[in-house]
């Protein structure tokens, strides 16, 4: 296939353009949206924030969560709710989507000047949207969005400039220390380390790395870059009115602390087990999520193409380096440390895609088939497992055909293999949002009635991971709520302590309907999406549906009568 052969121009181009802003807005108010644990405990902070009329101190109702990150994202949160006055998971996300989608387009300007095509650039951008990390984390209320995109904003700057300047000018360096430093705001004042490593590479490889030449031009100046950035985040420490905190929660617990084996060896943790090194290795295929082939495939033909590189192939590579190597060195380690390093990943992927093999693109179309259909059997389980009728409009099953059929084709048809393969993955986002239909509509939310109820009231709420307890707030915004750890407790230890509370049950399990003493006041559905061993091998034992789809039911215990 030639190199000129993937094409997105006019109506492709548009709807291409159109799929990918469905996807990213589609479901934006989920509960249920692909995300982290960590979101509601830093929604759960910029609440408790909002509550106290101050952008500082930072507040928390988990004390060990104490300053967990800077201010950044807690005040954009702050923001775009209005300081809470108007509470929701989309008024919460939607600043994220649009640091995504900026991010796409510095991709795109990107790829346009380096291979003077502007489909190549639509490709990139999307290439961007379609991986799964940028997904999952660059939607959602967490600080991926927008520390990819200042961190990654200065590398975008100099890809753009003239192909005859080399190195940093002066009128750049107070631009670049404020980009790199809104950065740290978000994130953490580590980021310093792959964004100056970052610039000082780039650099001494555009002076021919004749270092002399390099620490004459350029040394300085990416140091004076590093001393903006670190004297923009100190404003938290000088504005904060508990500084002793911040030094002894982030500074020495959050940052310091990831460097702590917890008396094991460094180098045996680097080398083996859940954290180690080879965790960073994969990290790059994982958040590609569905192009993963494609990623490897890219590997793979960039080390035996590695004499031909391009220079812009070279920097960016360069930045992809940097980052994994960077977020090597802590103890602790996750494919999330490695985002700041996709948008380098889908200029190269575009640049390289019809080269990518047609067999490897198949791979992703037909991960795109079976998941999609994998989509259509879980919503048959859903709606037998309701016991209460049609669940899905008939247009879901109409949806899950075509897109299926999409792929089908796709694979079929050799010319369209590589054209088929992101759209196909921008119609799957679409297929989950379309499948959470239930859960984000009425019977997925308690009603009027359940929400007056628990005005004033508290109310045991179930988590499963650090302030679950939260996602109640959005449907019950008067209550107050204690939460319990779902492995914690049963049913009668639950409504012994108990007057009010919100239990998590199987659709099947009737022991709270037929219990006399207790009154239903409300009931959701609710998709689960963490489970315990136990949950986990019963799933593989083949009972999915008992695990996967359960409900909430906001109960009330009914005294005895005397």
């Amino acid at each position: 296939m030639s190199p000129d052969a993937v094409r997105y121009t006019g109506l492709t181009a548009l709807l291409c353009i159109i799929l990918a802003l469905a996807a990213y807005f589609a479901a934006l108010g989920s509960d249920h949206a692909a995300t982290n644990g960590d979101e509601l405990l830093y929604a759960q902070m910029t609440y408790a924030t909002a509550e106290s009329g101050h952008w500082l101190p930072l507040q928390t109702m988990i004390e060990r969560h104490r300053n967990t990150k800077p201010p950044g994202l807690f005040w954009q949160g702050l923001v775009s709710t209005g300081w809470a006055q108007h509470w929701s998971l989309w008024n919460l996300r939607w600043p994220s989507v649009l640091y995504t989608l900026a991010t796409a387009l510095m991709v795109f300007l990107i790829t346009r000047k380096i291979s003077s095509n502007t489909s190549a650039g639509l490709l990139a951008a999307l290439v961007y949207l379609a991986f799964f990390g940028t997904y999952r984390y660059g939607r959602v209320f967490l600080t991926s969005a927008p520390e990819t995109f200042w961190l990654f904003l200065p590398f975008c700057v100099l890809l753009l400039q003239p192909r005859d300047k080399t190195g940093i000018c002066w009128g750049a360096v107070l631009a670049f220390g404020l980009m790199i430093g809104a950065a740290l705001l978000y994130k953490s004042f580590a980021l310093v380390l792959p964004g100056a490593i970052g610039l000082a590479w780039w650099t001494l490889h555009g002076r021919g790395y004749r270092l002399g030449e390099w620490l004459r031009a350029d040394a300085a100046k990416i140091a004076i870059v590093s001393l903006i950035a670190l004297a923009t985040f100190s404003l938290w420490y000088w504005l904060d009115p508990q500084r002793q905190l911040l030094l002894q929660d982030f500074v020495l617990k959050e940052n310091v602390g990831k460097f702590d084996t917890g008396g094991g060896n460094y180098l045996i943790n680097l080398l083996w087990g859940e954290s180690s090194v080879w965790r960073n290795v994969i990290s790059y295929p994982l958040n590609a999520g569905l192009l993963a082939p494609a990623v490897i495939a890219l590997f793979v033909m960039t080390w035996l193409r590695r004499r031909d590189l391009t220079n812009d192939e070279k920097l960016l590579w360069i930045w992809l380096i940097t980052v994994f190597a960077v977020f090597t060195l802590p103890n602790q380690r996750d494919e999330r440390y490695l985002l700041p390093a996709m948008p380098a990943l889908a200029v190269l992927l575009a640049l390289q895609w019809s080269r990518i093999p047609r067999w490897i693109l198949s791979i992703t179309l037909l991960a795109v088939a079976v998941i999609a259909l994998g989509m259509g059997l879980g919503a048959i389980l859903l709606t037998n497992d309701a016991g209460a009728g049609t669940l899905y409009p008939w247009f879901y099953w109409l949806f899950i055909a075509a897109v299926i059929a999409f792929a089908v084709l796709g694979m079929a048809r050799r010319c369209l293999t590589h054209q088929f393969a992101v759209p196909a993955i921008f119609l799957l986002y679409l297929c989950y949002a379309a499948f959470l239909i239930p859960f984000d509509g009425p019977r997925g939310e308690f009603n009027r009635a359940s929400s007056d109820f628990a005005c004033g009231k508290a109310i045991a709420a179930p988590i499963n991971f650090n302030a679950r307890e939260e996602i109640y707030r959005f449907m019950l915004p008067e209550a107050e709520l204690p939460p319990y750890h779902v492995n914690d407790y049963d049913l009668a230890r639950l409504r012994s302590e108990n007057t009010t509370f919100i239990i998590t049950l199987p659709l099947r399990d009737m022991t709270v309907e037929n219990s006399r003493d207790l009154r239903i006041v409300g009931t959701r559905l609710q998709l689960i999406d963490r489970f315990n061993n136990k949950e986990t091998m019963d799933m593989l034992g083949g009972n999915v549906s008992r695990n996967l789809f359960k409900k909430d039911l906001l109960v009330e215990v009914i005294p005895a009568t005397p």
